[in-house]
């Protein structure tokens, strides 16, 4: 099994925290079992977002699982505060490395728009992973529950690799509903899985 560093950082809405929808340690066992070393922060807003994306890339993790509301003009952070692709893409401006893997469990976090905002930028990951379902196909928490043990356990058996991002997805398509894609940077831009006949 491969180990890995994976930070989540979590910006949940109140009506979640108070019905306790918060995938943050449901992230967090997974990486326990995997035996991964892990940290969970709480976003309340961009400074506190800007903090947890600083520590994971000045410590080395491998993977910022970021788990928040969103569309597909950005995401929203527990303050009500929306940043767009772009502002989320200048929060990783201030870091010297940047995790791998940028994971983006949001309603539409796996939009074209992310990979846009970050396509131009010195500090960009390889990898993005999310969801482009919107309105009833949009990702919701039991469906998040489900597909992130897929992901993990993918990238735990076969490494950061391009296959095992494929075969997660895969994988995950074929029991939700919310149509998960991974983007991987090569030669000067995200390259998408499934492509748009694979869809």
């Amino acid at each position: 099994m491969k180990k890995f560093k994976i930070l989540i950082a979590e910006s949940v809405a109140p009506d979640d925290f108070y019905a306790e929808d918060c995938e943050g340690h449901v992230v967090q066992a997974i990486a326990k079992v995997l035996h991964w070393k892990s940290s969970h922060k709480v976003a309340l807003d961009v400074k506190t977002l800007r903090r947890a994306i600083n520590h994971a890339s000045n410590s080395g993790y491998d993977i910022l699982h970021l788990s928040c509301h969103g569309d597909e003009k950005g995401i929203e952070l527990t303050d009500e505060t929306q940043l767009s692709w772009d502002e989320l893409a200048d929060c990783f401006q201030d870091a010297g490395h940047t995790p791998h893997a940028l994971v983006i469990s949001s309603c539409v976090g796996g939009d074209a728009g992310v990979a846009d905002a970050f396509r131009n930028r010195k500090c960009r990951p390889s990898v993005i992973f999310g969801a482009e379902g919107k309105k009833e196909r949009r990702i919701t928490f039991p469906g998040a529950c489900i597909s992130w043990p897929i992901l993990y356990t993918s990238l735990a058996s076969q490494g950061l690799t391009r296959d095992a991002f494929k075969d997660a997805v895969t994988k995950m398509n074929l029991i939700t509903k919310h149509d998960f894609v991974y983007r991987r940077w090569h030669e000067g831009k995200y390259r998408r899985y499934p492509t748009r006949n694979q869809s």
